[in-house]
């Protein structure tokens, strides 16, 4: 019984703390939230429109203008030449680059330069006696031939009937036959067409050479070309004669100037870019170097160049008037990897250069003011 009365009680107390508390909550009074609408302070600037002329920016590898594939046409032991056919060796014009052995060509044409002589001389005799005026003429060219010398070219006939004769006796086939053997005994020595150098080696002395097989790569240096690509809207933009300048690295440091030597207006069907190539010449340039160029193209009246950071949904920007943001549908009239031109605002708009989070058409703000321009 005395556990009964304890527990009441006890039940008593806690129910009166409950409504004790509960009076005193409801007592107090709520503070009223404070209303208030932020401001943000952006940057913007006067915008001052101008004639602004395009610049292309793009990179590619600098290439040999004058670049030749040596490839040999005939089959033959590659002969000694002192460890000259490697790379980076300088050649001059019609200096021999890579000769191959060919002792038994050239023993056949010694043979047939000897047995076109003893033809001629068994002519001889009938000149005279049917072709008295022309027989000087025939004797003459005989004594100059010489069968370790290419054979010179035949005096012209003077009438048909001369030439029928001449045929008739094998010397102009005997001749040309000559000529084309003398043609393939200079695919023997491959020469140098320019004064180059040697920039890929792929024989070496001692090796047989194939027909068809590559030998190496010769190219002219100092007069290089870069090839870059761009979209085919600039590519229409740009004229052969426009200048560029060049750089190893895209700060613009040190620059060489160079301007545009041919345009493909064929797009590509992967890439959907067109080709643009850039000549220069310039002793300090290498062959396969990569660089960086900017060519000055056509220029946008009545534009301005903004930070492309600044396009709001691709084709708008920000404008601050009464302290409101306000969007502007603008055109786009050259996009580059940082910047864009545009068209379509006014003089002394005052233009957002930096967009705030979650920024809006009617969006209240306060344009910061430096402390300094005062």
């Amino acid at each position: 019984m005395r556990k009964v009365i304890i527990i009441v009680i006890g039940l008593i107390i806690v129910a009166a703390g409950v409504m004790v508390f509960n009076v005193m909550a409801n007592s107090k009074e709520q503070p009223t939230p404070k209303s208030f609408d932020k401001v943000n302070t952006v940057f913007t600037e006067k915008v001052k429109l101008s004639s602004v002329s395009v610049l292309v920016e793009a990179s590619g590898v600098v290439e040999a203008v004058e670049r030749l594939e040596l490839y040999s046409e005939v089959q033959g032991l590659m002969l000694s030449d002192g460890g000259k056919f490697k790379e980076g060796r300088s050649f001059r014009k019609g200096e021999v680059l890579v000769a191959v052995r060919a002792n038994d060509i050239q023993a056949s044409l010694v043979a047939k330069r000897s047995s076109f002589e003893k033809l001629l001389t068994s002519v001889m005799a009938d000149l005279r006696l049917d072709y008295n005026s022309d027989f000087q003429m025939w004797s003459d060219y005989l004594k100059t031939l010489d069968v370790n010398k290419t054979i010179k070219e035949l005096p012209a006939a003077s009438s048909e009937q001369l030439k029928l004769f001449l045929t008739g006796r094998s010397i102009y086939s005997e001749y040309y036959n000559i000529k084309n053997s003398e043609i393939n005994l200079s695919k023997y020595s491959v020469r140098a067409p320019y004064n180059g150098i040697l920039v890929e080696s792929n024989v070496d002395p001692g090796t047989v050479i194939r027909p068809g097989q590559k030998l190496g790569v010769f190219i002219r240096p100092n007069n290089y070309e870069l090839e870059v690509a761009v979209t085919s809207e600039v590519a229409d933009k740009l004229e052969k004669g426009m200048k560029a300048s060049l750089s190893k690295d895209k700060y613009f440091d040190k620059t060489w100037e160079g301007e545009i030597s041919r345009v493909n207006r064929t797009v590509n069907s992967a890439s959907q870019l067109a080709s643009v190539f850039v000549k220069t010449n310039s002793e300090e340039l290498k062959d396969g170097m990569f660089m960086h160029t900017r060519i000055t193209s056509h220029a946008i009246e009545n534009a301005i160049e903004i930070n492309r950071s600044m396009l709001y949904k691709d084709d708008m920007v920000f404008l601050v008037k009464d302290s409101v943001l306000m969007d502007k549908e603008i055109k786009i009239k050259h996009m580059s990897k940082n910047t864009a031109v545009i068209t379509g605002i006014n003089d002394g708009d005052q233009l957002l250069t930096k967009i705030p989070p979650g920024a809006f058409s009617g969006m209240k703000v306060s344009i910061y003011e430096n402390p300094e321009s005062k």
